[in-house]
């Protein structure tokens, strides 16, 4: 397997890696090409080459781990949205629940070999790659069709895309209908290699996450299109650059022609034959960077050097791969100003690129993936549901005054709100974040109190940090045992 094969680039002829089709030709293999005169042969090629060159294919998950203009924005998405702060809370006051085992071991080691962080990371990559990606609830088929299934279930592993497949049923005519998932999918399959593969999966305990793509893949239209689709022309610039950047370092110069300068007396004198593969043969075993090579050659005969092709300086490669990582990391939603670049890595504008992919891209995925897998789990069934709490994030802090601005506003809005009848404590608790009170003072209107409640209430209100304190909080509940 050559370079180019090694990092995405296949020949029509080659079979498709990991079950995804080539999506362009190549070079005709010279095996497949009919002896021909040699001026009708070299024809032949150079319009074969011209016409067909290697481009990227579809194996996405090898470009991501060869192309770094792949890899980056990828992972630049996958940890933040894997970094966030996962918490359980109820629907009917948001407030944090903190002391559910079940949620808060899956938050932690959601199997026995990767951490919930990995597994994140993991999904969200493998969704942004390919377009798809799959978390397994290992459990008993028994209980697949459970309404909560997170009480049934402590083990989900983030399934390696390329390896799933899809058995569909026999008729799925009623896709576009009223059907449901068992009856347009039979099972998944895992299948880890040719000799092993995992047992079917009953459907409802695979979570699917599909990108936002557009676009049909025949004979599977469950799975979503990678949005790398658009950009293997880009991938093709860039890995072609990389060869020729490759070629004429190791080659230690621009590649060309020698020609023989030896003269007689009948004008320039031709090498011959044994004198052009003793020349080559001396290049190559003596000359290069490694180790008993030199740097220069010598040559018996006087040979002189015709250039062909263009030197690093003429190529421009460092502008070509920077505007293929722009392509790229624009269809991530990432802007240029965040690409890693030898000049100019600095920007005054950078903290306010990168607040603008939270809002725009990582801060909306994670809403979304919330959503669905409290679906997928059941969560919902009992008034529960996933958030993410992304307010660690550095480019999203405002200022300690602007904070303490915020956070005031709302205490006293809170404050009129309780006093006018209008919210409990509790409600007062949940819009500052903070946990609800199982206490029955705390889900009481100020005008269903007791005279002597009213009073408990007011000690505690009035036991709060005055406000050129500098910090306000939601009523205290040391009291709350009396």
């Amino acid at each position: 397997m050559g370079f180019l094969e090694s990092i995405g680039f296949r020949k029509k002829s080659a079979t498709p890696v990991d079950g995804e089709p080539a999506v362009a030709a190549s070079v005709v293999e010279s095996e497949s090409i009919e002896p021909l005169p040699s001026e009708q042969r070299l024809a032949f090629l150079a319009k074969q080459i011209t016409a067909m060159p290697f481009v990227a294919n579809a194996n996405f998950v090898t470009l991501y781990n060869t192309v770094p203009e792949v890899a980056w924005p990828v992972n630049y998405i996958a940890s933040r949205a894997a970094g966030a702060k996962y918490l359980l809370k109820k629907f009917k006051d948001d407030s944090v629940v903190w002391n559910n085992d079940i949620i808060n071991r899956l938050l932690v080691k959601p199997n026995a070999f990767e951490t919930w962080y990995r597994t994140l990371f993991k999904h969200f990559a493998y969704k942004l790659v390919t377009g798809n990606s799959y978390i397994k609830a290992a459990m008993s088929d028994t209980f697949a069709g459970a309404k909560t299934l997170y009480k049934w279930c402590d083990r989900y592993v983030c399934l390696e895309a390329p390896l799933v497949h899809i058995k569909y049923q026999h008729f799925i005519n009623d896709i576009y209908g009223v059907a449901d998932i068992m009856d347009v999918v039979k099972y998944y399959t895992h299948d880890i290699d040719n000799y092993y593969r995992t047992k079917p999966i009953d459907p409802r305990c695979i979570f699917h996450d599909k990108d936002d793509t557009v676009g049909w893949i025949p004979n599977d239209p469950l799975k979503a299109k990678s949005r790398l689709y658009a950009a293997l022309k880009a991938i093709s610039n860039l890995i072609a650059v990389y060869e020729a950047r490759n070629v004429i370092y190791v080659k230690r110069g621009a590649l060309g022609w020698l020609v023989s300068d030896q003269k007689d007396e009948m004008g320039s004198k031709a090498l011959t034959k044994d004198e052009k593969k003793q020349i080559l043969e001396e290049a190559d075993k003596m000359y290069g960077v490694g180790e008993g090579q030199y740097p220069y050659g010598i040559s018996d005969v006087r040979l002189s050097f015709i250039r062909t092709n263009l030197s690093i300086t003429e190529l421009e490669p460092f502008e070509e791969t920077l505007a293929d990582a722009i392509i790229i990391a624009g269809l991530y939603g990432i802007p240029s100003v965040l690409i890693p670049r030898k000049d100019q890595s600095t920007y005054a504008n950078q903290a306010a690129a990168e607040k603008a992919v939270y809002s725009s891209v990582v801060i909306p995925m994670v809403q979304r993936f919330c959503q669905e897998f409290t679906r997928f789990l059941g969560l919902d069934k009992d008034g529960l549901y996933l958030d993410a709490d992304f307010s660690d994030v550095d480019c999203l802090q405002t200022g300690k005054k602007e904070e303490q601005e915020v956070h005031r506003s709302i205490t006293d809005r809170c404050k009129i709100e309780f006093e006018s009848a209008l919210i409990t404590l509790n409600d007062w608790r949940a819009q500052q974040g903070y946990e609800r009170v199982e206490d029955p003072l705390y889900d009481k209107l100020i005008s269903e109190m007791t005279p002597d409640e009213i009073e408990r209430v007011k000690n505690f209100i009035n036991q709060t940090p005055k406000q050129d304190e500098g910090e306000f909080s939601a009523p205290s509940v040391q009291n709350e045992g009396e």
